[in-house]
């Protein structure tokens, strides 16, 4: 049965609308996303209240929001507050306010919760497991310090990106006092916790200005794969991208490609604050989690009716939200596994092959996802296939694992594999290539050796001949068009073994 959830998130910079949906298989997808600029600290007046003309704008487009749920038939409704109101002296009122005017009852978040709720999304949708994050708002920076996936430490930072430039960025661009004054008060402001300090793990970015600086240095560094999802800078890469956008004019932030317009004017003191909480913290890198607090929230709703905390494992709940999107035939995936491990396993033992450690996860999972283009179109099935796996976050992957998961699971040729990674030279060295080409031409096997659907070849054994090898394919009835096909694509694997391959077929004879 198919279940929407609309989360409300009621920020200092901005006020944002997500619908998730949630359909009979389990599976869960962000349905629509819309926002307002509201600018909500902006609003404070010197008495810390809510002006009127600051509620009044947070009513109208809440009404919105409204109208817009009850058009896509939204049951279930998540608006919650963070600092510009939680901090307000009259948060009281605003909410009461709020109720009466469009029977919205505001959830008041803690700067705990708020915290939690972005810790929460990080470890439920990334693979970093021992690390810092920060989620820096319009009115309050949050930081987390978590370890084996578990909260250890938590702050909200009574300042954000819109306070920030309000207290120390007086014209277009910081200049260079401004900009001293202001990492000298980010200093002291660290040096208050006694928990903040170097571990050797990374930063893990949340929310909308880490959000906006990893789009900026794709596009700079003009990074050839779709999303931001995990996506990881180096400490150094990162200071450079901050010292550009810190010294750059409105004017020229504007043209930027990868930079929200409505940034445009407090990106600076924001990227700044990431920049020198990295460096306080000696971080090795710095990864973005485009999941944040809102995913947070919905993590939370959707793990709960599943009785559960948190995933057990982010990388397999990604990989059964992927199969179940694209009507993966678990039956014959699964056959495939089984096939691609004892031509694996046999390799070995007739020393064709060195063993790498990483090789049989990937190949696991290649063959769980091997051509799942073809749900799109049969005859591109590598290119559909390749194409889906880089688009998607598959959370649980860092942006290398999944281009070698999308090079192996869609392996054509080796002339195509080459094409492919001409964009990244210098992720994959030779001895990665050639597993890259051992393990797709595997994939490309298995899958001809059940071309017809049926699991007819049931097993495979690998022996060594005076000549090279012999696959004997173990089968319950003919395997006639497995062989056909068969026969044409061992030359991929004849190629990165340097052997020959000669296929014999054992027909299980049934009374």
């Amino acid at each position: 049965m198919e279940k929407k959830l609309a989360v409300i998130d009621i920020g200092s910079n901005s006020i944002r609308n997500v619908i998730f949906e949630v359909n009979g298989h389990g599976q869960y997808f962000e349905r629509l996303n819309v926002k307002e600029v509201a600018r909500l600290s902006s609003h404070i007046t010197e008495a810390n209240e809510l002006s009127s003309d600051g509620i009044a704008s947070l009513i109208e487009t809440l009404r919105h929001f409204v109208s817009l749920n009850d058009h896509h038939d939204v049951k279930e409704t998540l608006p919650v507050a963070t600092a510009a109101i939680r901090n307000a002296d009259n948060s009281d009122a605003i909410l009461e306010e709020v109720r009466q005017a469009t029977g919205i009852e505001i959830r008041l978040l803690s700067d705990y919760e708020e915290a939690f709720y972005g810790y929460s999304a990080i470890v439920n949708s990334t693979y970093v497991e021992d690390g810092y994050s920060v989620d820096i708002g319009g009115g309050s920076m949050e930081v987390t310090y978590f370890k084996d996936r578990e909260l250890v430490f938590y702050h909200s930072f009574p300042f954000g990106a819109v306070t920030l430039t309000n207290d120390f960025m007086k014209g277009d661009v910081m200049t260079k006092e401004e900009r001293k004054q202001l990492v000298s008060f980010l200093k002291k402001s660290f040096k208050q916790l006694d928990w903040l300090e170097p571990h050797g793990v990374p930063l893990v970015g949340v929310g909308g200005t880490a959000r906006n600086l990893v789009r900026v240095e794709q596009s700079m560094s003009h990074f050839p794969l779709e999303g931001i999802h995990q996506y990881t800078i180096d400490a150094e890469r990162l200071d450079q991208v901050v010292e550009e956008l810190v010294a750059t004019s409105s004017k020229q932030l504007g043209r930027l490609d990868g930079l929200s317009k409505d940034r445009v004017d407090i990106i600076g003191p924001a990227v700044t604050a990431i920049a020198e909480l990295a460096r306080y913290l000696k971080v090795p890198e710095f990864t973005m989690s485009n999941n944040g607090l809102r995913e947070g929230l919905f993590y939370e709703y959707y793990l709960k009716a599943n009785n559960e905390v948190r995933f057990a494992d982010v990388k397999e709940e990604s990989f059964r939200h992927f199969e179940n999107q694209y009507d993966v035939d678990p039956t014959r995936h699964r056959h495939l596994i089984h096939l691609a491990r004892q031509i694996y396993t046999g390799l070995i033992e007739a020393k064709a092959i060195k063993p790498k450690p990483y090789e049989p996860g990937l190949l696991e999972g290649a063959c769980r996802l091997a051509y799942v283009g073809e749900y799109i179109d049969h005859n591109n099935k590598s290119d559909h296939t390749f194409h889906l796996i880089t688009t998607s976050d598959f959370k649980g992957l860092n942006n290398e694992d999944r281009l070698a998961l999308a090079l192996v699971s869609s392996y054509k040729s080796r002339r195509l594999l080459d094409q492919h990674i001409e964009g990244f030279p210098e992720w994959f060295d030779s001895k990665m290539l050639r597993s890259l080409e051992l393990l797709g031409s595997i994939v490309k096997l298995v899958d001809a050796f059940d071309l017809t659907e049926r699991q007819v070849v049931e097993n495979i054994d690998v022996d060594v001949a005076d000549d090279g090898l012999v696959f004997t394919l173990h089968t319950a009835t003919s395997p006639r068009f497995e062989v056909q096909r068969g026969i044409r694509h061992k030359k991929h694997l004849e190629r990165v073994i340097e052997m020959s391959i000669e296929l014999r077929i054992e027909e299980r004879i049934t009374s």
